[in-house]
């Protein structure tokens, strides 16, 4: 069974799922002290998050490299 996804349906997918993390969060009400460091702690979520999807190999990406 090949199970088959286009690039928009995992755009929806994965727009979908940050919308439920974000709603998921409590909200807060200051702003971060240090802001690189709430960037970094967040590009870590995010690439944890990330991670943890599976993708097929035959899957192929947006675009096509030319030289």
């Amino acid at each position: 069974m090949s199970l088959k996804i286009t690039r928009r349906r995992l755009a929806a997918a994965a727009l979908g799922s940050s919308v439920a993390v974000r709603a998921a969060q409590a909200p807060t009400t200051s702003p971060p002290e240090d802001l690189n460091a709430a960037a970094k702690e967040q590009l870590g979520k995010n690439s944890e998050a990330l991670g943890k999807v599976e993708l097929s190999m035959a899957t192929e990406p947006a675009f096509h490299f030319k030289a």
